[in-house]
């Protein structure tokens, strides 16, 4: 939303945002873009999805009249609408291999998107891998989706470099993100010079990543760390590595890219497609492959020359303003204007 918001506004879209907000999320209320409406629902988010399975509210009902309500994530609460609803499906990477959730959590995620195909118009998805995977596992007929990647923020262009000893890989603790495979990696590959931080907060089936932090020497486990030092640590880098075995779009590995840094990812897609020639692609079920990765990221210098000039020219080919215009697209057809 703080990125797409704004670039919405732009394209004269009147835009009521509406959520649950407590008393700690006061300073993101104050954020909302210029020419933008900010209803903040003054009541725990259990009793507003009573509420809306009662039919005693709804959405736009809330926001004050509207043309269509658009769901930004895919934890649609369950207040329907009057109105045309559009949803944005991030990924389906819980359908995608039952090792990587939890079985609950899997079970009601699949809940929330079988009733949004139900209930929704349309939906925009990230790339064109989400695409198809709702298309293929979900029976989303083709019309009904809109293809919106996603933005760079100007910002991540404009990062100091000042490179330290250390490989950065971001991403929340759980399977799918490859920490654990990772780590074994950068053990094999001996860099005594370099350690291995990892920025991320702790998801769900993650004892074998400390288990292997544990047992390897040189590995930092840094948690969850705010916008600005997650800034720093990606511009002080010698390489970001980022060997997720399945994605809805990327976008840390854009934002790395715009930075001016080397940038280590995986051959699977939308992640090949994303970065193209401007990064360092490996099978991240590969370990022997991941380990030969970081080896050649940090120490073949005419690649990482090649991949710092090449990083930022094609990060710059995402942008906010496009993302808006393709969803742009989307409400036209929903609500026919």
């Amino acid at each position: 939303v703080a990125g797409l918001a704004p670039a919405l506004v732009e394209r004269g879209c009147e835009l009521g945002l509406y959520g649950v907000f407590r008393r700690g999320n006061v300073p993101a209320v104050r954020q909302a873009p210029p020419g933008a409406r900010l209803v903040a629902w003054p009541v725990h988010s259990r009793l507003r999805d009573l509420l809306g399975l009662l039919r005693l509210t709804s959405a736009d009902r809330v926001v004050g009249g509207c043309d269509l309500v658009h769901h930004t994530n895919y934890l649609r609460p369950p207040v329907g609408a009057r109105v045309p609803e559009v949803m944005t499906i991030h990924d389906l990477t819980f359908l995608e291999n039952e090792a990587w959730h939890e079985p609950r959590a899997t079970k009601a995620l699949l809940r929330v998107v079988e009733r949004a195909r139900a209930e929704c118009a349309a939906f925009c998805v990230p790339s064109e891998a989400t695409a198809r995977a709702c298309r293929e596992r979900l029976g989303i007929e083709p019309g009904r989706i809109f293809v919106t990647p996603l933005g760079v923020e100007p910002r991540w262009f404009r990062l100091r470099e000042s490179t330290g000893p250390y490989l950065l890989a971001v991403g929340t603790l759980e399977p799918r993100k490859n920490h654990a495979r990772l780590i074994r990696a950068f053990r094999a590959a001996r860099l005594p010079d370099l350690s291995l931080r990892i920025a991320g907060m702790k998801g769900w089936l993650c004892d074998d990543v400390f288990a292997e932090a544990a047992n390897t020497p040189g590995v930092d486990l840094l948690g969850h760390v705010g916008e600005s030092e997650l800034e720093r640590l990606v511009a002080g880098a010698s390489a970001v590595v980022y060997p997720s075995l399945a994605e809805g779009f990327g976008l840390p590995v854009l934002e790395a890219m715009a930075a001016g840094r080397p940038v280590l990812t995986s051959s699977v897609e939308p992640l090949a497609s994303l970065a193209g020639e401007a990064a360092l692609l490996v099978d991240p079920g590969d370990e022997a492959a991941l380990t030969d990765g970081l080896r050649r990221i940090v120490a073949d210098e005419v690649l990482r020359a090649r991949l710092e000039r090449a990083g930022p020219d094609r990060a710059r080919a995402f942008t906010w303003n496009a993302c808006a215009e393709a969803t742009v697209r989307c409400y036209r057809a929903v609500i026919g204007k």
